[in-house]
């Protein structure tokens, strides 16, 4: 949930106002469905709710509120609850979730680079201490008469993916430090082309009824 609540939070950070159809649209464009298990038809419920939690404010079209025509913006608590997600999932390795991350880079550039460095480096730290403990585990499980050896595969398979996480995040550390990309307070290094802001402009047809 929290890293469908970043994503939803985020998209609108960027696009705002924007309506509920058109935001479903983009991050459908960033394949969520795959990579952060969330559910298209869900995309306009998730909306709702954080309105209702008081962290987006809607903005019916002539006061009606329908599905996708309804747009929204963040209110202070959102831009609050935004940067905190935003900042847990950069400053914390959850192995089990690698969505989490892939949210993360999503946003990260809203942030600013020495921050991005610092937490950065906190994750390495966290990714060689895990590694350093995995082949403890293992011993434990392989000297454990009550545990079945197959189980070591779980944490071997764990260790791998822990183990190209840490050099991906050596390398993505060397060119952030190096220069690349733009974070918050330097220069954009993209802008979007005049279309898409067109596109972002215009009310959307309303969603085909199925």
């Amino acid at each position: 949930m929290s890293t469908t609540r970043l994503l939803l939070l985020g998209v609108v950070r960027i696009f705002q106002p924007a309506y509920g159809y058109q935001l479903r649209r983009e991050l459908l464009t960033w394949n969520v469905e795959a990579w952060a298990n969330v559910n298209p038809g869900s995309i306009y419920t998730g909306l709702r709710t954080l309105a209702k939690h008081g962290y987006l404010q809607e903005l019916a079209q002539d006061g009606a509120h329908r599905p996708g025509r309804t747009s929204y913006k963040l209110t202070a608590d959102g831009e609050t609850e935004y940067f905190s997600l935003l900042r847990g999932m950069l400053w914390t390795v959850d192995g089990f979730h690698p969505d989490k991350m892939q949210a993360t880079i999503s946003f990260m550039w809203s942030l600013r680079r020495d921050e991005v460095i610092a937490a950065l480096e906190a994750r390495i730290s966290q990714l060689e201490s895990w590694l350093k403990a995995e082949p403890y585990s293992e011993r434990h499980i392989l000297e454990d008469p009550a545990t079945p050896n197959h189980v070591v595969e779980m944490f071997r398979i764990t260790s791998a993916r822990d183990g190209g996480e840490l050099r991906w995040t050596r390398e993505f550390l060397d060119r952030i430090r190096a220069g690349a990309y733009a974070f918050a307070g330097e220069t954009a290094d993209w802008e979007p082309y005049p279309g898409m802001v067109t596109h972002w402009g215009e009310i959307p047809d309303a969603p085909p009824t199925p």
